[in-house]
């Protein structure tokens, strides 16, 4: 036995564990809720529960993005913004390039306070850097995003901001010294990093063109940034009147992942810039690698990647009332009968079965839960129509080849995705997603890949959708009321053309979760000291007189053809319910009838309990007793008073 003391509390995320030592496969990515380990919960009398098996998303190590913003003179002339609003004054490249760069602090310290974000300026007359490069200025070094960073770029967003006197212009500026800048900053951070990236902001297409030397420095340095594994990404924007070409210089400096797809056109205006940004600034990580055994002998690999996961707020983090600094978790277990404190060998598990105590060690523990090693197994084919909607138990995965272990596993991958969705079929496999994990049931539905009308863009990715299948415990039976109403062929028809004249294109990029927009409006203003929240738009908010309109014939049918006269749902919903009931037991309190009851006779005999609550109550006023309200109240009641 234990007891459980805790000292201060906070929310800090545990470590994820990674894969064992000599393995190839990586599971960073997904944690299960059912180990005792992660949750700290191996401790005696603590069940083996898996709970709800929902799966949490994480991912070891911090994102560090560094916004590489061209300050030359021309990135100050006025662009030329095809999607501004008509009252939107006119803003230069570089005031773009900042408003995005602003925008983005904001959405990492709303979705990932911990990445690591840094600004650097090049082509200023004036520098700020560790190693003193000319016209290289570090205006904001690798750190979290705060308030006091935003702030600083809101300041250089006021219409009476100075960069001139303040940064300078200057060409004279090497894009290879800025390279090596942000180098630097990624080889100072102390943390740890698990995705290093550079986005280059600029209109010049060719900042070196009349330099051979300065070009061949920016190329090399660019390709050695890519060997170690930082990402180079464009973020351009093409003068007035003339095109961006990426093949100028770019094409060579930058880190591109299909090499045969064409780089997108340079941004329009402010709106597509922003898109852009993030989704370059955008988490591209699988939640793990593992193996595909698809038979003796033919094993793939493939990443697995989470589509959809809900955003939720932020927890909150518990500080010290005195000090306002964040305290840590301590866990202590003390004995319930000596109160002396258990070190962990002291502590072992039991689950309760039949009324005993079944004792395990931590190790038997842990071979109960080990099924096999981590990995997909194909188990065989179903047809397609065989997989019904409700059997999708949680959140779907996508897989997607990987050739970094195996080699051949897209070519496998292609012909199993080809094959599947020309025989109109889906695979069912065992998925065991990390060691010591349960094992799951899922089917793999195949998608095919979808292009734009001009073949430019891939709109859906090929590969195959993750099903988390039901297990026969699962699956509930509902007893439905056999003799409901049913809807005749005019009322069927008065309801359908409803359903058409209200129809609206549906999008979930197009609605914000309300609540959470709120909640992080209200937290921007705290942060940054401002009067009032900013307003935002609830667009879950129907639109009734549009509807109204739109379908104001159509309702009154379905409500002349389906709703009896006189019903008023107003009314309904503010009492009817309540009058109904109270009618119900009125009805009830007449129908009781106790005149053939010998009260006294059912007290002595036993056979009290046997009558119902209304029955007992009438008998009650009958004996000139005022009822209370439970059945054993009222029986101890009648007892006594023929006592």
């Amino acid at each position: 036995t234990h007891t459980h003391s805790t000292a201060h509390h906070s929310t800090a995320m545990s470590s994820l564990p990674g894969p064992s030592t000599g393995s190839l496969w990586t599971w960073s990515g997904l944690r299960d809720d059912d180990n005792d380990e992660e949750r700290g919960d191996g401790a005696a009398g603590a069940a083996d529960d898996d709970g709800d098996g929902e799966h949490k998303f994480a991912f070891p190590g911090r994102d560090c993005v560094i916004f590489l913003i061209d300050a030359s003179r021309a990135m100050f002339d006025i662009m030329d913004d095809k999607n501004r609003e008509p009252d939107e004054p006119e803003s230069s490249y570089f005031r773009l390039c900042v408003k995005a760069a602003h925008n983005m602090l904001l959405n990492k310290i709303i979705s990932s306070d911990k990445d690591l974000v840094g600004i650097v300026l090049f082509g200023t007359d004036k520098n700020q850097n560790d190693s003193n490069f000319q016209h290289v200025f570090v205006l904001q070094s690798l750190d979290m995003p705060d308030a006091k960073r935003v702030r600083a770029l809101e300041a250089m967003l006021e219409e009476d901001f100075d960069f001139e006197a303040k940064y300078g212009h200057s060409e004279d500026y090497s894009l290879n010294d800025a390279l090596w800048t942000c180098s630097n900053m990624f080889a100072s951070c102390a943390q740890k990093t698990s995705l290093k990236r550079i986005l280059i902001f600029t209109n010049n297409d060719n900042p070196h063109g009349d330099n051979p030397p300065l070009k061949r420095q920016a190329l090399t340095k660019a390709k050695d940034l890519q060997d170690v594994g930082i990402d180079i990404d464009l973020l351009h924007l093409a003068k007035r009147g003339q095109r961006f070409d990426v093949g100028r210089f770019y094409a060579d400096a930058i880190t591109v992942e299909d090499p045969t797809a064409e780089y997108p056109e340079s941004s329009p205006g402010f709106e597509s810039l922003l898109l852009r940004v993030r989704a370059k600034a955008h988490k591209k990580r699988s939640l793990m690698r593992i193996p595909f055994r698809m038979a003796d002998g033919l094993e793939i690999g493939v990443s697995v990647f989470s589509l959809v996961s809900e955003t939720k707020k932020g927890g909150y983090q518990w500080l010290d009332r005195t000090t306002n600094e964040e305290v840590a978790t301590k866990t202590r277990y003390f004995c319930a009968e000596t109160s002396q404190p258990l070190m962990p060998s002291d502590i072992k598990m039991y689950v309760p079965y039949g009324g005993e105590r079944a004792v395990f060690e931590k190790e038997e523990v842990q071979r109960i839960k080990r099924f096999d090693d981590p990995g997909l197994v194909l188990m065989g084919f179903k047809p397609r129509e065989r997989l019904k909607q409700w059997y999708n138990v949680k959140n779907s995965l996508f897989l997607y080849p990987d050739e970094t272990v195996i080699g051949g596993s897209t070519l496998v991958f292609s012909a199993l995705l080809d094959r599947m969705l020309k025989g109109n079929k889906v695979a069912i496999a065992r998925l065991i997603p990390r060691v010591n994990s349960s094992p799951f049931f899922v089917a793999l539905l195949p998608q095919a890949e979808q292009l734009s009308e001009d073949g430019q863009e891939q709109l859906v990715p090929p590969g195959l959708h993750v099903i988390f299948l039901p297990f026969a415990e699962d699956m509930r039976k509902l007893n439905y009321e056999r003799d409901l109403p049913t809807a005749n062929d005019e009322q069927v028809a008065a309801m359908s053309d409803l359903v058409n004249r209200l129809r609206a294109p549906y999008s979930a990029d197009n609605f914000e979760n309300p609540a959470l927009q709120k909640h992080y409006k209200n937290l921007e203003a705290l942060a940054l000291d401002r009067d009032k929240p900013e307003e935002f738009v609830d667009f879950t908010e129907p639109d009734t007189e549009q509807m109204k309109n739109k379908g104001r014939k159509a309702i009154e049918k379905v409500k002349s053809l389906c709703i009896p006269d006189g019903y008023e749902p107003e009314d309904a919903a503010a009492g009817g319910k309540a009058k109904r009931v109270k009618k119900e037991t009125d009805a009830v309190k007449k129908e009781v009838d106790v005149s053939g009851l010998d009260a006294k006779a059912l007290a002595a005999a036993g056979k009290l309990k046997s009558l119902t609550v209304p029955i007992l109550k009438e008998l009650c006023r009958s004996l000139s007793i005022k009822p209370k309200t439970k059945k054993d109240e009222i029986i101890e009641q009648i007892e006594t008073h023929f006592k």
